[in-house]
């Protein structure tokens, strides 16, 4: 993981392409992918740092633009 820019989801099944959750980091920048497939800034979740690293994983630029958002 790149400390200037990664991607995460939650709950990923890869089975079936979707996610409960997706961010994107970007040098700074929190967002949250939305059920459209459009990314929205979630600055609160840059909690994510801090104790919440057994609940995602880590996944690349291209399966977060391919996932399906369930949330």
């Amino acid at each position: 993981m790149s400390r200037d820019k990664f991607w995460i989801a939650y709950e990923l099944n890869r089975e079936k392409n979707e996610a409960e959750r997706v961010y994107r980091y970007n040098k700074g920048l929190m967002e949250r992918k939305n059920q459209d497939g459009t990314w929205k800034e979630e600055r609160e979740q840059l909690c994510i740092f801090c104790g919440e690293d057994w609940d995602y994983e880590e996944i690349t630029e291209d399966e977060a633009n391919s996932l399906e958002v369930i949330f």
